[in-house]
C-alpha cells in the first residue's frame, strides 16, 4: 500500500512540473508588461481560471461550491476592469533624475 501511495505521489509531482512551469512563464510574462497593466492583466487571467476551475468542478463538487467560485471569480473580473480603468499609464511616472 505503501509504494502504491509513493508511486501515486510521484506520478502527480511529474504531472504538476509543467503546470508548474507554465506558471512560471505567465509570471515572466506579466512581470515584462508595462506596470500600468500588470495588475489588471493578471487580475483577468486569475478569473479565468477560477472560472475555469469552477466548470471543471461542476458535477463532481456541489452545487454551493461550484457558484461560489464562479461568483468568486466574476469578482475577480470585475477587480480586473476596476483597475485597468482606474490606473491610468500616464498616472505612472518614470523616475525623475536628480539634478
Amino acid at each position: 500500500m505503501c509504494v502504491r501511495k509513493a508511486n501515486g505521489m510521484r506520478m502527480r509531482a511529474m504531472a504538476e512540473q509543467p503546470v508548474n512551469e507554465a506558471a512560471d512563464r505567465l509570471m515572466c510574462l506579466l512581470s515584462e508588461l508595462p506596470v500600468s497593466e500588470r495588475s489588471g492583466c493578471a487580475l483577468g487571467l486569475a478569473s479565468r481560471l477560477i472560472e475555469f476551475a469552477a466548470f471543471e468542478m461542476a458535477g463532481t463538487y456541489s452545487a454551493d461550491d461550484v457558484a461560489d467560485l464562479i461568483n468568486c471569480a466574476a469578482r475577480v473580473d470585475h477587480a480586473s476592469s476596476d483597475v485597468q480603468t482606474t490606473l491610468p499609464s500616464e498616472h505612472i511616472q518614470a523616475p525623475r533624475r536628480l539634478q
